[in-house]
């Protein structure tokens, strides 16, 4: 009776990762779609981390991303040639670059900011008050849920038993 309750709880768990996976795939992709930006999902996602974690190098930045050294040069490359980062010699040792947002950078990352804003905005005053507030109140458990899974990437399914 134990090992049905456990089956069970474990296939609720399982539908609801996936329903919830799909619904966030749903939302990003809408996100992206709504977006003002003329840069690449790649691209935006590292512009984005290199403003977190500025001034970064290199290696910590493609740790950081989960991508492989030459993948991120020519992510990094393209930025620079768009004029969105700026290099400079790291003053403890300065045959490493460090890497920073510029200000054309700064001013995309404000414009993709206020369009998704704006589009998540005009998404929630199209929903009801009672499903409105049921997913703000939400929020501070997505927000824990992105912390778990942002300090564990990587981590497979939890084992069973």
């Amino acid at each position: 009776m134990a090992e049905v309750k456990h089956s069970v709880a474990l296939l609720d768990e399982k539908l609801a990762a996936t329903g919830l996976r799909v619904t966030l795939a749903r939302i990003y992709r809408a996100l992206r779609i709504n977006a003002t930006s003329t840069i690449t999902p790649s691209q935006s996602s590292v512009l984005f981390r290199i403003e977190q974690s500025e001034p970064v190098r290199m290696g910590v930045l493609a740790q950081l991303e989960h991508i492989t050294p030459a993948t991120l040069s020519k992510v990094v490359d393209s930025l620079e040639a768009l004029e969105l980062i700026e290099r400079d010699a790291d003053p403890l040792d300065g045959r490493v670059s460090l890497i920073s947002v510029s200000a054309k950078g700064n001013e995309l990352i404000a414009q993709q900011r206020a369009a998704n804003t704006e589009a998540l905005e005009s998404a929630l005053v199209r929903l009801t008050p009672s499903d409105r507030e049921i997913l703000l109140s939400a929020t501070p458990a997505l927000e824990r849920l992105a912390e778990i899974m942002l300090a564990n990437p990587g981590d497979g399914p939890l084992p069973s038993g």
